[in-house]
């Protein structure tokens, strides 16, 4: 009997508390912060674990190395300042002629071969060949003045 009356006891204190608006405030309080935090736990899984997200972060390094550590030095050689200066000022309308996926890819002899794995990850792939950076320079022509206009043809399948 005396277990009996522990245990009614016992449940007349939870049903207290469960009345209690203080915690109802609490319980509702935690219930906010627990859907806030999985809210925004899954909007940052979904932009930095999104495939097509991953693969445009690194088009755009691979072309903006690309262009600084390679096609500008190439550009570059084997011409005088006055002649350099008159060929930018057309490419800064025009534009350099348009360098695919696969190009970035592979020149220095594949040195980012390795990067390929993020433009065919499961379902997702981009074209090489049309997936393109569009570099344009900007004075004062240094290595680092430019823009770069990029065109994604990637699918999720």
């Amino acid at each position: 009997m005396a277990k009996a009356k522990k245990l009614a006891t016992k449940m007349k204190s939870t049903i207290k508390k469960r009345n209690d608006p203080v915690f109802a405030r609490k319980f509702v309080t935690y219930g906010v912060i627990v859907s806030s935090v999985m809210v925004a736990l899954s909007l940052f899984v979904a932009v930095c674990f999104n495939p097509e997200a991953i693969a445009k972060r690194k088009f755009e390094f691979l072309a903006r190395e690309y262009y600084e550590t390679y096609y500008y030095e190439k550009f570059f050689e084997n011409m005088t300042e006055e002649a350099f200066e008159a060929k930018m000022e057309t490419f800064e309308k025009t534009g350099f002629q348009p360098v695919p996926l696969r190009q970035l890819l592979l020149y220095k002899n594949g040195k980012n071969s390795g990067f390929k794995k993020y433009f065919e990850a499961g379902n997702f792939s981009c074209d090489k060949n049309t997936t393109t950076a569009k570099f344009y320079p900007e004075k004062p022509y240094g290595v680092k003045d430019y823009r770069v206009e990029f065109t994604f043809n990637c699918t999720d399948e």
